[in-house]
């Protein structure tokens, strides 16, 4: 346990706090030595106030914040364990990883601290960790968590997690603490960079120990105590976009001018309040837009007052500001819009959305877990978390490595199904060889019955019928 507990009943009500940090009074004028510094930009005309950021989480932005929302809530974190040659993981239950998942995380930079000075690695099945990150709070549960925090991130370029102890002082629940109303308070010196986090929510005030707060921020050149919002870096196309929405509004709601110009000659008062009711009545309205109007009299003329394409022109900005945020958020545009795109296309550029966008986010949100979250738990200093490898596989590639493999009686079915981490069959142990293929040297095998060789084309044809059933529709 990293942190010990000071337990205390008082009036009844129970206290936990970390040893060693006091809670501050909240008339205490001494929290507020040094600086208030949130770590904003000095970006001219940027959008800095995260309140309004927040209320940037609209049109496009929300488009893509939601989009990278779902693409890390869909990922799959595990949890490992260091262990040393012949020693066991202690009371944890563990199993083997294979040497794919093994290889894959060795190529993750991240986790070098930690195997390093591993000889064996193995995946924790059951941890209260797993525990934690099923049933996250009451109100959250693991993809409501990832997405939250996603989307705090995609909009503040921060999130906040709370780690609650239980009565060990151990972390059982995480708690998303809204990023409007929290913010570092830094301290005076390097070793104390960070002195507390502060929570305050109108005449509400919390403190919270640095160690008590996970804080998942982007990397801000301003300031190392806060990350830089995407929207403060996107101010400029934000803004622009929201101005071709808000014309477009006035457009579709007055027009921003009238589409007709009717001169008469000499009209009295009376007259054209009584003409321009019965306009109204006969052409008003969108449903009787486009309308012929017949009118009677020598004196009438209908001018039509249209736009001119210079002016629809916004249309095109509209498309170049949407890419341009797009970009930003790392978003193929593409993806957005796969309708105007073929199979292929919209392939290459999913793979290179989760090798650019997602798998740097993976890496950073299993990192500060590694870091702040993991070393609470007993044994903590060999445990650490990772996800799984979100690169699409080539599944065409796959399949005629699985179909060369049969054919040629390199692997068989079991093997083939053990990779994929399913149960293996009865009849898939011996290799399925065609009837010519026969070891070099060897005596020709004898003439098969008809009955068998029926019998192993039938299993050849179910293993198949069973691989395309799996690539098709699982």
């Amino acid at each position: 346990m990293r942190f010990p507990l000071d337990i205390s009943a008082k009036g009844g009500e129970l206290n936990i706090r970390w040893k060693g940090w006091v809670r501050p009074r909240a008339d205490d004028d001494s929290i507020w030595q040094g600086t208030d510094y949130w770590g904003s930009s000095p970006i001219e005309g940027a959008i800095k106030d995260v309140n309004s950021q927040l209320e940037q989480n609209k049109n496009c932005v929300y488009i893509c914040v939601g989009y990278n929302a779902r693409a890390v809530s869909r990922q799959r974190l595990r949890l490992y364990v260091t262990v040393k040659s012949g020693a066991s993981a202690g009371h944890m239950k563990t199993r083997k990883v294979d040497k794919d998942r093994l290889k894959f995380l060795y190529q993750n930079e991240g986790l070098e601290p930690w195997l390093k000075r591993a000889v064996e690695v193995e995946e924790v099945e059951e941890h209260i960790f797993y525990d934690m990150m099923r049933k996250v709070n009451p109100v959250l549960n693991q993809s409501d968590m990832w997405m939250l925090t996603e989307t705090f991130m995609g909009i503040t370029g921060n999130c906040y997690w709370w780690k609650r102890p239980n009565m060990l002082g151990v972390p059982y629940q995480i708690w998303i603490k809204e990023t409007q109303y929290m913010r570092p308070k830094l301290g005076k010196t390097i070793d104390e960079y960070i002195k507390m986090y502060v929570y305050e929510l109108g005449i509400k005030q919390e403190y919270y120990d640095p160690k008590e707060i996970v804080h998942h921020k982007y990397p801000n050149p301003y300031s190392m105590a806060v990350g830089l919002s995407p929207i403060e870096g996107l101010s400029d196309p934000i803004k622009v976009n929201e101005n071709i929405y808000n014309y477009e509004r006035a457009t579709f709601k007055n027009m921003a001018r009238p589409d007709t110009i009717i001169s008469i000659k000499e009209l009295g008062k009376e007259e054209f309040k009584r003409f321009k009711k019965d306009w109204e009545q006969m052409y008003g309205g969108a449903a009787k837009a486009g309308q012929a109007a017949i009118l009677e009299g020598e004196d009438i003329k209908v001018n039509k007052v249209s736009i001119s394409p210079r002016e629809l022109s916004h249309l095109e900005g509209r498309k170049m500001t949407m890419e341009e945020i797009a970009n930003g958020y790392g978003i193929p545009l593409v993806l957005l819009s796969p309708e105007k795109s073929n199979k292929a296309v919209a392939q290459t550029a999913y793979v290179q959305y989760m090798r650019d966008t997602i798998d740097p986010k993976l890496k950073l949100y299993e990192q500060k877990i590694n870091e702040q979250l993991l070393p609470d738990y007993e044994g903590g200093e060999n445990l650490f978390c990772a996800f799984d490898n979100c690169m699409p596989d080539d599944r065409d590639y796959l399949l005629k490595e699985k179909e060369s493999n049969l054919k040629t009686g390199y692997s068989s079915i079991n093997i083939e199904r053990q990779q994929r981490g399913e149960e293996e069959v009865e009849w898939g142990e011996r290799p399925i060889l065609p009837a010519t293929m026969t070891p070099l040297g060897s005596e020709s095998p004898p003439k098969k019955s008809k009955e068998e060789e029926e019998k192993q084309l039938r299993q050849l044809a179910d293993a198949v019928a069973e691989e395309i059933y799996r690539r098709d529709y699982k």
